[in-house]
């Protein structure tokens, strides 16, 4: 019984590959698991869609990094650090010279030692240290933005009102 679905799935396979349906490797900086890194060098270009991943970069010139819900994204040790995820994740840009985040409902967002530290959330909480420029901005419902409410020094929410 085994033999005979096993030779199914063989041929199944053979016969889609013959038509071209499967794929080589993924794409350079697609990680199909739950961890993804890379260090040194001009460019690191990232993407994590599973849920709960953790992207690391550092020590490039320029960092661009994506993950789903629930993840954690760190950046540091770099010159430009964009950074893209979905809900409840947690972001660190530390040690670079500007920071982009964007993300959704309940994000927990540290900027520590930055000249620029942009955010744009649904909800959720930004740290900003040591920063020069701290633009966070809270996502509305109809599309546009508007500045978030800095609840104490360095510290801002959204919604706006949620101090």
């Amino acid at each position: 019984m085994f033999a005979g679905l096993r030779a199914r799935a063989l041929a199944l396979v053979v016969s889609a590959a013959a038509a071209g349906l499967v794929c080589g490797p993924p794409p350079p900086g697609y990680c199909p698991g739950t961890n993804c890194s890379c260090a040194g060098g001009d460019a690191c270009d990232l993407e994590c869609p599973a849920d709960g991943c953790v992207t690391q970069c550092g020590d490039v010139t320029r960092c661009d990094a994506t993950c789903g819900d629930h993840c954690d994204l760190r950046c540091d040790s770099s010159s430009t650090c964009d950074l893209a995820c979905g809900d409840g994740c947690a972001a660190v840009c530390e040690s670079v010279s500007s920071c982009d985040v964007t993300c959704g409902e309940g994000c927990d967002v540290a900027c520590t030692n930055l000249s620029s530290c942009g955010v744009t959330m649904i909800s959720g909480k930004v740290t900003c240290t040591s920063v020069s420029e701290c633009a966070i901005q809270c996502a509305l419902p109809d599309g546009g933005t508007t500045p978030a409410d800095e609840c104490e020094a360095g510290v801002f929410q959204c919604p706006v009102g949620s101090c």
